[in-house]
């Protein structure tokens, strides 16, 4: 529901959390203090102050703890991709050194598939959608191998090898299409938000004053500015950091130039 986000500017999502934080706690304030026992005093204000304090670090270890969540999901993301260009560069390498003219095509096939994930299906599977370009050019591609005839001594040895390699391709190419939509938990989000609400809510109970109201204004925005950045890392295939097809394009280049 909230995807178009991501194609927004990271420095507008950052900047706008940090703003509408900092825009909370100067508003809520006057609404909070019309509430009936919500009163004001010395007294109470030293105990507000630091369950203030208290709210605020227990919140901040939430999002610190929520963002190394985010981070492990990005650079899990990252590795399927890059394990994956990888292992398809590892297959034409093998092809290429097996030495025979019939393995030739297979070479071409499996440059048409490489091609196929960035051009066809990365744009699909961000849809949530599985590509049929890149279907149709695995297919050719699985059929020969299986149907070559190895002889005995080195062929047998880089056959196994082809094999294994292509055996990884596939497996690679579902954990990628499965980590798109890896994220955090809806749990996690919830608990973020139930924390900022009472620390806003708990702060909004202070006295207040010009210099008060600056500083509290210039910690949330902080908060805010965490909160955007979980928010940026929790998708790792959306937004202008998000995993890309690079290592892909990266083995198609090697793949390309690997006989000149």
């Amino acid at each position: 529901m909230i995807d178009w986000l991501y194609s927004l500017p990271e420095t507008l999502i950052l900047v706008a959390c940090a703003l509408i934080m900092a825009g909370a706690i100067l508003a809520m304030p006057s609404l909070v203090h019309r509430l009936p026992g919500l009163q004001t005093s010395n007294e109470n204000n030293d105990f507000v102050l630091r369950m203030q304090a208290t709210l605020f670090t227990m919140t901040s270890l939430v999002l610190a703890f929520t963002l190394v969540e985010a981070e492990a999901n990005f650079r899990k993301a990252d590795a399927l991709v890059s394990n994956e260009a990888s292992q398809i560069n590892r297959l034409d390498r093998l092809l290429n050194r097996y030495g025979d003219e019939q393995v030739t095509e297979l070479r071409l096939n499996l440059l048409e598939y490489t091609k196929a994930i960035v051009d066809d299906e990365w744009p699909a599977m961000l849809r949530g959608e599985r590509s049929d370009k890149v279907r149709l050019a695995f297919a050719p591609l699985s059929r020969g191998i299986f149907e070559i005839e190895p002889k005995p001594g080195r062929e047998a040895t880089i056959y196994a090898e082809i094999l294994r390699s292509f055996d990884s391709i596939a497996e690679s190419r579902d954990a990628r299409l499965n980590a798109v939509s890896l994220s955090l938990p809806q749990p996690y989000w919830q608990v973020v938000l139930f924390a900022v609400l009472m620390l806003l809510f708990i702060t909004s109970t202070m006295q207040r004053s010009a210099f008060r109201a600056y500083v509290l204004a210039a910690q949330m925005a902080v908060m805010g500015a965490f909160i955007g950045f979980v928010f940026i890392m929790d998708q790792p295939f959306k937004g202008q950091t998000a995993v890309d097809a690079k290592p892909l394009r990266q083995a198609i280049v090697l793949m390309e130039n690997r006989d000149r």
